[in-house]
């Protein structure tokens, strides 16, 4: 058996300390918003000929420029593909970015036109920052409404601590999931929100089985601590937590080794996220609870 919450200090140094760098990248550099955030252009184009997704990225990001890149190329119907950029940073007001994205859109189709037959702008759109800005707002409440429904939900179903120590779970999960993405400066689009709401349900699931476990075992040993009973729970339950983990990995490695670019902006922050959140349920989770308990404990035969 191993003992986890024998070394629980380790495990909470670990958190910490991966959650203020989390904080503080979060603060000082933010994240690299998308075109769906930050605002750009979206033209579609219908090329006669055969593409790959990956060679019209190439294509694209040599049109753009030196260390630039689309946010997002989409293969649509038939032989459409829908190409998103944003817009350079030091762009002041709407005329520069107009005539930056007509200049870039121009040449965008130059280069298409070198290595492909039949190529046609079909469209051309202005993606709204405001639009991005709704989406990021919705997506908050969306995860504070989730956080509290969580609560709800474990503290009718367990106890109000065990409720707590899952939504900490989860807060813990999201902030380092956000943080790593701000560190590395990988482009937030409106697939990574969605794989946050899915990230948030994995890691409860997994935690809950955790404390589903410790409610069997506190009700047949009387005689045990909390940290003694936590530590027998989460090794009954490890087992399951990592071959849930391997499976679902297995699953979407592939998706994200094989899909185009808009499936893996999807995917990478699951792969991530399903990570953290493992490391949340077997480490985190039932260790908070039996520190929790273990202190309520001592506090009151103190008073006596």
């Amino acid at each position: 058996m191993i003992n986890i919450l024998g070394r629980k200090k380790i495990y909470f140094a670990i958190s910490l300390v991966l959650m203020i760098a989390s904080a503080v990248s979060l603060i000082v550099q933010g994240f690299n918003l998308d075109t769906d955030f930050a605002g750009g252009m979206a033209v579609t184009y219908g090329i006669e000929s055969d593409f790959e997704v990956k060679d019209v990225e190439k294509y694209v990001s040599d049109a753009l420029g030196v260390n630039k890149k689309a946010s997002s190329v989409q293969k649509s119907e038939g032989n459409e593909v829908i190409i998103k950029f944003g817009y350079d940073n030091d762009l002041k007001n709407d005329e520069e970015r107009a005539s930056f994205a007509a200049e870039k859109i121009e040449v965008i189709t130059a280069k298409l036109s070198e290595n492909y037959s039949g190529v046609e702008l079909k469209s051309r759109d202005i993606v709204s920052p405001s639009t991005g800005k709704e989406l990021a707002r919705s997506a908050v409440w969306m995860s504070i409404f989730a956080a509290l429904a969580i609560l709800i939900y474990v503290t009718f179903r367990f106890e109000f601590v065990s409720g707590v120590c899952a939504v900490l779970a989860l807060v813990h999960d999201v902030l380092i999931l956000c943080g790593i993405y701000s560190i590395t400066r990988i482009a937030i689009d409106t697939n990574f929100i969605a794989a946050v709401l899915t990230v948030l349900g994995y890691s409860i699931n997994a935690t809950i089985v955790v404390f589903d476990r410790i409610r069997e075992n506190t009700r047949h040993a009387k005689k045990l601590t909390y940290s003694e009973i936590a530590n027998t729970s989460i090794n009954q339950t490890m087992s399951r937590s990592i071959n849930t983990t391997i499976t679902t990995l297995l699953t979407i490695g592939m998706v994200y080794l094989m899909g185009v670019s808009s499936i893996k902006a999807f995917a990478l922050p699951i792969i991530i996220g399903i990570f953290i959140g493992t490391y949340s349920s077997i480490f985190i989770a039932g260790s908070v609870w039996a520190t929790w308990k273990d202190s309520a404990v001592k506090a009151k035969s103190n008073r006596k």
